[in-house]
């Protein structure tokens, strides 16, 4: 039996590890036991068995990772030792580079093959990160077109394999039903619902959520009754965490819905959302949306005088070239402004057709002809 180490930090990365973990699984002639960190997506595919859990070390800004240190050292030094003893014949890393990155290392030095299965982005801050990547890792596997490129100007091989997320999109949209899902969900007529996604981390969360809680607060305003604000809650979170960091006057605006984004999605006209995944999930929906960032004011000082990152934030206008989504970060984060754009893509037909004209090109740009969950399975299985 061959044993392949997992670790899935985000619960984005979680849901890939799954759709990865059931690829291997239907194409093994062998039984392949899987361990490691991850969360309810590995866990419910029935071949994983989780020695930390990933909800434990979701953190968010430069500041907050520090108070993480000891959690996550205890968990990369487990890690290390079971590998030492011969516990993994593979480990699959999935982005998480400040715990991953040392972690490949050693798996390297001690013979161990090691695939990096979703990039860090090297390309926005720590460059340098790519040459001890690319030094221990059998195999480095993009999932966006343009990190190709990057890798190969600094004369690093790495596998475009296409993006995740259109495996796990298109499996959902064979079984929806969006009429029926408008019934459960009592949505009226000439109602507007709009998807609220502050983030799948407690640290990003706290800065996010209050922002959002004022502009659908102007929204309602604005609106009235013609507008409700669903938040599909990610597994990494509970309904408490949320209504926690509300006051009174906000709480009841939102609708809290626990594991079903892709259902929401499918209900939603529009997205106020954290820049990350969801980003790409709304895009893929074609769902026009603002985006919404905001870090505490030491993480957001080290981004802006130590990383110097200037390009956009949010995934969809990175692929796309272009600010289609606009970007709200930090000091920019006004909800009046906000509102202010929402209202005006929202309202406007022809500009939310073009808005949504302009999110189909993305399929076209992130899809390379096969399952990305099989073309990593089957660069995998080389080592196994």
């Amino acid at each position: 039996m061959k044993r392949v180490l997992i670790v899935a930090g985000e619960a984005s990365a979680d849901m890939h590890a799954a759709n990865l973990v059931r690829s291997i699984s239907s194409i093994s002639k062998q039984k392949i036991e899987f361990s490691g960190l991850g969360g309810k997506e590995l866990i419910s595919t029935g071949f994983f068995t989780p020695e930390f859990y990933n909800g434990d070390f979701a953190v968010s800004g430069l500041w907050e990772l520090l108070g993480h240190i000891r959690k996550i050292y205890s968990a990369q030094r487990y890690f290390k030792d079971m590998a030492s003893l011969g516990s993994y014949d593979a480990a699959v890393l999935l982005d998480y580079p400040d715990f991953n990155i040392p972690l490949a290392k050693h798996l390297t030095k001690i013979g161990v093959p090691v695939i990096y299965y979703v990039s860090p982005q090297v390309w926005v801050w720590r460059k340098s990160r790519m040459y001890g990547l690319s030094r221990n890792s059998r195999e480095i596997l993009s999932i966006f077109p343009f990190e190709k490129d990057f890798y190969k100007k600094h004369g690093i091989d790495v596998a475009y394999v296409g993006h995740p997320l259109l495996d796990q999109i298109s499996s959902y949209m064979k079984t929806k039903d969006t009429e029926k899902l408008k019934k459960e969900f009592n949505i009226g007529k000439d109602q507007k619902i709009i998807a609220v996604l502050p983030g799948s981390r407690h640290g990003e969360i706290k800065y996010i959520l209050p922002v959002m809680a004022d502009v659908c607060k102007e929204l309602k305003q604005r609106l009235g009754d013609k507008v409700r604000f669903i938040v599909p809650v990610a597994p990494t979170i509970k309904e408490q965490d949320i209504f926690s960091m509300l006051d009174t006057k906000t709480k009841g605006l939102f609708e809290i819905v626990k594991d079903r984004t892709y259902d929401v999605y499918s209900i939603s006209d529009y997205a106020l959302l954290a820049s990350g995944t969801a980003t790409v999930e709304a895009g893929l929906f074609e769902l026009p949306m603002t985006i919404v960032y905001k870090v505490s004011a030491l993480s957001a000082f080290l981004f802006k005088h130590i990383v110097r990152y200037k390009n956009p934030i949010g995934m969809v206008n990175l692929l796309l070239k272009k600010e289609l989504a606009k970007e709200f970060f930090q000091s920019d984060a006004e909800p009046l402004k906000i509102a202010d754009d929402v209202m005006k893509n929202l309202t406007d037909k022809q500009k939310y057709s073009e808005f949504k004209d302009e999110l189909k090109k993305l399929k076209e740009i992130l899809y390379t002809g096969e399952s990305p969950s099989n073309v990593v399975a089957n660069q995998v299985m080389k080592y196994l």
